[in-house]
């Protein structure tokens, strides 16, 4: 038996470290080689939640949602999206189990209390004097998201270590905004309820705060302010990931950490592209897949094919982190603005397809289906039919107006939109993406597309 855990998160199009905190997860439980596949999915980046499973050879499969609350996310999109019929599913030959989230861990509420005794410190003052505002996310699509949230207040009404303690909401009442009314409290500690760095820690909660982008502290409407970490950046969350996954059933194994990087990778599909890159190289010394320029020995940029003094990237940190962020924030990993100047020593060709499947998650599992003949491609009409949210407006877009998108969009990735007119002998996209279906909402239907 073979076994994957896949760390379901929300990811981000304006922010690196929403995804980016996730994968740090990935390569950690990688090096402690506790399944024999470790990846992630996301909402609004690559692999999808559509697509990760795909990505597999493991036929026990859990996937642990990391989001701070139930809600929307865990509760509707994530099993509607990954086919999950609940806690335990069994289909195709597979065994899915599918993890309770962050907030259902005790080792949360713990991690909350740090942070307001944190922010207490940094203030200098007792929790007698000092009010707790508690930012969560929440939606009004789903009443249940709020619990989480609700809950960890009342657990630190009951510790008794702040005067006044408010639950409040990025988009849900009470807003963020009524800290001020709700409380009197000369000193506010404000801990945003979220799981990583992203946009709406960085930017969305700051401003509502009446914060400076950046700022830990300020004085606002007479009250001393103090924004602290989020509280998924701890050091502590990769304990509880694995604990939530042994809780739903995993077959984990025995952690056994190593220093070898290109290890517990996905692997559909890469036998096939192994096969494949001996048999062009031993008739030619490179070929191209993408942006990227292969040969035995190294990967880099088409553009920077001949050219020394590449900068070098030998782990999958370095190399996922350089492609997503330089020289800005890519938010779909296969657009055609990969970086430039440098490259991936490959000591061994067995690790070019962790390499391939860093700079582009999800490409390889696609391009060896479609060369044998499994592909599963999703049209719009599939794909707004297993919609449980606003992309169901999505559905009755006539093929001319899809390709008019196709045709603004589409251009700037190295993949074939294969899901509008079946074509695979490029390198296929099997479905629209959630770049693709923003835009398209954004201009058809004049909805903006919230983080």
């Amino acid at each position: 038996m073979r076994t994957a855990l896949v760390l379901a998160g929300h990811g981000s199009h304006l922010s690196p470290q929403t995804a980016g905190l996730i994968w740090s997860h990935v390569d950690a439980l990688r090096r402690l080689q506790v399944a024999d596949e470790v990846t992630a999915a996301f909402w609004k980046e690559l692999p999808s939640f559509a697509r990760a499973l795909a990505t597999l050879t493991a036929d026990d499969i859990t996937i642990i949602p990391i989001f701070t609350a139930q809600g929307f996310f865990t509760r509707a999109v994530i099993p509607a999206e990954m086919r999950l019929a609940g806690a335990f599913t069994s289909a195709a030959g597979r065994t899915m189990r599918y993890a309770r989230t962050l907030s259902e861990h005790p080792r949360l509420a713990q991690v909350v209390r740090e942070r307001v005794i944190a922010g207490l410190r940094a203030a200098n003052v007792s929790g007698e004097h000092a009010a707790v505002a508690l930012i969560g996310h929440s939606t009004k699509r789903n009443p249940d998201s709020r619990q989480a949230t609700e809950t960890q207040a009342e657990l630190l009404r009951q510790a008794g270590i702040a005067a006044e303690v408010a639950a409040l909401y990025l988009d849900d009442t009470p807003e963020i905004e009524a800290i001020f009314t709700l409380t009197d409290a000369p000193i506010i500690v404000a801990v945003p309820f979220f799981v990583a760095l992203g946009s709406h820690v960085t930017q969305d909660v700051p401003a509502r705060l009446g914060l400076p982008i950046s700022a830990t502290r300020g004085h606002i409407q007479g009250r001393d302010v103090i924004y602290t970490d989020p509280v998924g950046v701890d050091d502590s969350l990769g304990q509880v990931i694995l604990d939530l996954a042994l809780e739903a059933g995993a077959p984990i194994h025995s952690p056994v950490p190593t220093e070898a990087a290109w290890i517990g990778f996905p692997t559909a599909g890469h036998a096939e592209f192994l096969r494949f890159a001996a048999s062009i190289f031993a008739k030619r010394d490179s070929f191209s897949l993408g942006e990227l320029h292969i040969t035995p020995t190294n990967v880099c940029h088409v553009d920077d094919s001949g050219t020394a003094n590449l900068l070098p990237l030998t782990t999958p940190h370095q190399l996922r982190q350089h492609m997503r962020e330089t020289p800005h924030f890519r938010p779909l990993a296969t657009s055609r603005d990969l970086a430039r100047g440098w490259r991936v020593p490959l000591r061994d060709l067995e690790v070019l397809p962790a390499v391939t499947e860093t700079i582009y998650p999800g490409l390889t599992a696609d391009w060896a289906a479609a060369r044998n003949g499994t592909l599963r491609i999703a049209d719009l009409a599939q794909v707004t039919a297993r919609q449980v949210g606003m992309f169901r407006q999505l559905a009755h877009l006539t093929s001319t107006t899809q390709h008019e998108l196709i045709e603004q969009t589409c251009g700037d990735c190295v993949l074939h939109p294969s899901w509008f007119d079946g074509t695979t002998d490029d390198l296929p996209c099997p479905e629209p993406c959630n770049l693709w279906m923003s835009e398209a909402l954004t201009q058809l239907v004049g909805v903006e597309v919230q983080e």
